[in-house]
């Protein structure tokens, strides 16, 4: 891409209008106009100042960045899958090796695919707990160290030079993860803070569909309207799963019980609108199974039951519901491709797998005695 584009490009990936890069360069903004539409070029003593505004390398600027090589998307989203049924194919622990190992080997063959470094960073983010809480790197204390330093030079390689502002703050993410379970937090918050907060409420979701009613009218509308509330329930759904592992692990089970009820009947109230019922049924399966952990923690074994009953119920009846949906052509379009996948994959083959690794996970953090019992009644 030429020069002129490529500043066109990261200038609107700021946000900034001509008139504001210009006024950072101390040029006007017919200047700024120029380069642009390539009727003209910066002098060479402006470049640096350019790509500083522009928060990119020089190599960016000039189109040389890796990020615009050898990036295959259907081949990262093939790797991600592959990794995930890696993960999910065996207990907790030997399947987050798995998909890290997996995708150790897939960063070999693709350094410059961002999409799979984040992946290899997402990987040891949740093999993290299991070096933590497990310590199933106790013997090879080195082992670890080398999943540690690959994540953290893989990230480094995606916030430095991917233009992917998403893939940055999942790596971010990740990365505050493992530096959290290393017992390391002042790098921890270093990934934290710089990651983007809802505490001023001043974000896109709570403007982005207004404008868009008044610039393209009713239809464009609804469509980033339903993209928003999408957008406000996977962010909310997702504290409330964390929150729902920590009361299991650290409160009395009333109080865990207590929480995760409150937090069920949350997203109950969201899958009223059916949009928002694909991005939610993940985050209550893992819900739901902390609320079964903490019966079976204290021994409450037929309480267990009745959760895990009602659970399959639902996820029946979810799975009935993504085949009735995806024979809708225009369900794609309604539902947004993220929604659209989601439900494209929820088989009754996929819901089963999904069951079988709760019951493997609740297997590994419940009493054995209670696990048993509840087995066998179920």
């Amino acid at each position: 891409m030429s020069l002129g584009n490529n500043i066109k490009t990261f200038r609107k990936k700021l946000g900034l209008t001509q008139e504001e890069l210009a006024s950072q360069l101390y040029v006007t903004s017919q200047a700024v106009s120029k380069w642009e539409s390539e009727n003209g070029l910066p002098d060479t003593a402006q470049i640096v100042p350019i790509a500083k505004a522009l928060n990119v390398t020089t190599d960016a600027l000039f189109g040389m960045d890796s990020n615009t090589t050898d990036y295959d998307k259907e081949e990262a989203e093939k790797i991600k899958n592959k990794a995930n049924e890696l993960r999910d194919s065996t207990d907790s622990t030997s399947g987050a090796i798995l998909a890290a190992d997996y995708l150790d080997s897939e960063c070999e063959k693709h350094p410059y695919n961002y999409e799979i470094l984040m992946r290899y960073v997402q990987a040891t983010a949740h093999l993290s707990r299991f070096a933590d809480f497990n310590q199933c790197f106790k013997d090879n204390p080195e082992k670890w160290n080398q999943y540690v330093q690959k994540a953290i030079n893989r990230g480094y390689q995606v916030i430095r030079y991917s233009n992917d502002s998403s893939k940055i703050d999942l790596v971010h993410f990740a990365t505050a993860w493992i530096y959290i379970h290393n017992k390391e937090y002042d790098k921890a918050w270093e990934h934290i803070n710089v990651l983007p907060s809802i505490e001023s409420n001043q974000l896109r979701e709570g403007i982005s569909a207004e404008v868009a009613m008044m610039q393209y009218g009713k239809e464009a509308w609804q469509n980033q309207l339903r993209i928003d509330l999408q957008n406000f329930t996977r962010a909310i759904n997702k504290v409330m799963v964390y929150a729902s592992e920590t009361y299991c692990f650290a409160e009395p089970m009333e109080t865990s019980v207590e929480f995760c009820n409150w937090a069920l009947n949350i997203i109950h109230a969201l899958c009223k609108n059916p949009k928002l019922k694909p991005l939610s049924q993940g985050f209550y399966r893992d819900i739901t199974k902390y609320k079964i952990a903490s019966y079976l923690k204290n021994g409450n074994i037929q309480d267990a039951v009745n959760e895990y009953d009602s659970l399959k119920k639902i996820m029946e009846d979810y799975t009935n519901f993504c085949q009735e949906q995806i024979k809708n052509p225009n369900t794609e379009k309604d539902f947004g491709t993220k929604a659209f996948k989601n439900m494209q994959n929820y088989t009754k083959e996929f819901a089963q797998s999904k069951l079988q690794y709760i019951l493997q996970h609740l297997k590994e953090i419940t009493p054995q005695d209670s696990f048993e019992k509840f087995q066998k009644l179920i």
